[in-house]
């Protein structure tokens, strides 16, 4: 799996690991500033469907937990409602009686009852047929504003619940705020990452047109409004030789909305109270730091005092009144994430831990909350019943994704399997050779067209493909026991393809060490440990301190543009290798061959099995590896 820089987007990838029990909060410490407790949304990873939101409840001194057979942490969002946020929900709002949720790849607003947390509408954003993907919010006189990363703004009428306006600003807005009667918005251009945009577009409220442009440092983001100031963190283009971006801090005049200061601070995310900045940078190793925004003096480098290490900030709130200063921790990116409380001078009163994956905002609510358990159905995604066979090769995601306890064997990572599968988590397969065998609840038949679709979490430049090979139950006992056969993409159609490669991974003498491979045309490397995901690369169930795979390996794909490595997709027949809403991400039976090339011939199939076709593992992404989220039969019945 590629670890994909933050860029504007989080597009991290990967799923759900096991739950942590619940931290109950000492009475003594919970008390902040007669609040009843805090929401905190986590944006899940990107085409995984995990965003999950959080309340942590004052009175009862605990997280209110979630924890139905699909294992997430603490989704008060789900327990009430009975389905999941969406995809990469980005930002929260809490306004008057209601929740906001801007949902990034589901391209909706979720309004939700505070009180209750109940969904009272979804509004989906999205201009000519082509979704909008709303970033960031926020609210004045009885409106709610988004900015989407289609490059506009949409006002939403809180009392009627619908958008009544759109204006259009710069590329890829990532971040919006309000003061002196006008919007500030971000314009990133973080989609083209040889030219991001570099401008505040400036939005009269009561006319809702943009009146001005005003020019930053490139690829803009957080913003925020403080009195007649507003200050903006220009990010620049990430450095793939500091691993770190170059980031600069612009305060504007909302009176003349020009720039009067520039601080050459690396700030990457922030909140402001009096004056006052609480934050943190990329590659700053958890530190926090204070700036006096006057002056642009930081006064307190390490704001934590007591020696408490927070891995990866991925949010920051400070309570205004009593100062004491909320940060969430992402760790790897990849296992729910864990909220920490500070003192004002910095020593640690409480952590919650497991309260989702990529937490990206914590929000104080003032009134009681309660949550009821919805009384429908759990919802299973995909028609898979049964995983016969789990086998990944060496990766970073390996034992995590899913997630390896001691004393799990083959039978236990299965279960484990069928559980995310089911849930639309994701599994990954390791480096190349790596493979899932799985069974369909009812027979997928052989129709003219798509047949059956396995989803993966690939996107635009980031394709990890897998090969799929199928078979029926011939002789009816329900075990994949009879002849397998390959389904043959464009690779394999074209001659690309290298048929029956052998490749042999050797378990190293450390944990955190490379995993050295051999192949069968004595090409050799390694699985490179990496310092994002620490845990064992080698799965620990396996017994031989060697395995060996054999697959078809499809051609490289990976190329470097000078700022990014592209991971080319393949034109079809393959996991992990087009985005899931493509045509040609989906299976034909057809495609099916015998040993020889041949047509298979096939009526129907009963059994998948997805294996990784491609090798390839670079020092700032990882190895590349296929992943599987869910696993769909399209023609359950014949004609």
């Amino acid at each position: 799996m590629r670890r994909t820089i933050p860029y504007i987007l989080s597009l991290i990838l990967v799923a759900v690991a096991c739950d942590p029990e619940p931290v109950l909060l000492d009475e003594s410490v919970i008390d902040d500033s007669g609040h009843a407790g805090i929401f905190v949304l986590s944006e899940g990873l990107f085409n995984q469907n995990n965003s999950t939101l959080s309340w942590i409840d004052f009175t009862t001194r605990q997280a209110d937990s979630w924890s139905a057979a699909t294992g997430r942490s603490y989704d008060a969002f789900e327990k009430v409602n009975g389905r999941r946020i969406g995809d990469t929900a980005n930002d929260l709002l809490l306004y008057g009686s209601r929740i906001y949720i801007a949902v990034s790849e589901s391209s909706t607003i979720e309004i939700l009852d505070a009180s209750t947390c109940n969904s009272l509408k979804q509004i989906p954003l999205s201009r000519n047929g082509i979704a909008s993907q709303p970033r960031r919010l926020t609210a004045n006189g009885g409106y709610v504003y988004v900015c989407c990363f289609d490059g506009t703004v949409s006002r939403i009428d809180t009392l009627t619940m619908t958008t009544d306006a759109t204006v259009q600003v710069g590329r890829n807005p990532d971040g919006i705020c309000h003061a002196n009667g006008k919007l500030y918005v971000s314009n990133s251009g973080g989609l083209d990452t040889q030219n991001p945009d570099n401008t505040i577009s400036v939005i009269d409220i009561n006319t809702f047109t943009e009146t001005k442009r005003i020019t930053v440092r490139s690829n803009p983001g957080t913003i925020f409004a403080d009195g007649t100031n507003v200050y903006v963190v220009s990010r620049g283009i990430f450095d793939y030789g500091t691993m770190d971006y170059d980031s600069r801090l612009h305060r504007i005049d909302t009176q003349t909305d020009q720039v009067t200061a520039t601080y050459d601070i690396p700030i990457l995310n922030m909140d402001i109270v009096d004056g006052k900045a609480w934050f943190y940078g990329y590659g700053a190793g958890g530190t926090i730091q204070v700036l006096d925004l006057a002056t642009g003096q930081v006064l307190d480098s390490d704001f934590i005092t007591d020696g408490t290490h927070v891995e990866c900030p991925y949010s920051i709130k400070v309570e205004p009144d009593t100062r004491k200063v909320y940060v969430c921790d992402a760790l790897d990116y990849v296992t729910p994430g864990t909220l920490f409380c500070f003192t004002p001078d910095g020593r640690l009163l409480y952590r919650v831990q497991g309260i989702g994956i990529n937490p990206n905002t914590i929000a104080f609510c003032d009134e009681k909350v309660t949550l009821t358990q919805y009384q429908g159905e759990t919802k299973i995604i995909g028609d898979i019943d049964r995983v016969f066979e789990y086998m990944p090769a060496p990766g970073q995601f390996v034992n995590v994704l899913p997630n390896y306890e001691q004393g799990d064997d083959a039978a236990s990572m299965n279960a484990k399997c069928l559980k995310a599968l089911q849930s639309g988590s994701l599994i990954s397969l390791g480096g190349f050779g790596g493979y899932i065998t799985a069974g369909f609840n009812t027979s997928v038949y052989n129709q003219e067209g798509a047949d059956f679709r396995i989803d993966g979490n690939a996107f635009s430049n980031n394709a990890e493909p897998g090969v799929v090979w199928v078979s029926a139950d011939i002789n009816n006992n329900g075990v994949p026991d009879d002849d397998w056969y390959e389904i043959w993409g464009s690779e394999q159609k074209e001659g690309r393809a290298t048929l029956g490669y052998t490749i042999t991974y050797t378990k190293p003498a450390a944990n955190d060490v490379d995993t050295p491979w051999n192949g069968s045309d004595e090409r050799s490397g390694s699985i490179q440990h990496n310092g994002f995901h620490s845990q064992p690369y080698y799965p620990q169930w396996y017994s031989n301190t060697t395995l060996s795979f054999t697959a078809t390996l499809l051609p490289d794909n990976v190329s470097f543009n000078g700022t990014d490595y592209i991971m080319s997709a393949f034109g079809y027949g393959y996991v992990d290798n087009l985005p899931n809403s493509e045509t040609n991400s989906a299976f034909d039976i057809d495609w099916a061959v015998k040993s020889d090339g041949t047509p298979a011939g096939l009526d129907s199939i009963n059994f998948v099995k997805i294996q990784n076709g491609v090798i390839g593992c670079y020092p700032r992404i990882g190895e590349l590896s296929t992943e599987v989220t869910a696993i769909y039969n399209l023609n359950s019945k014949t004609e």
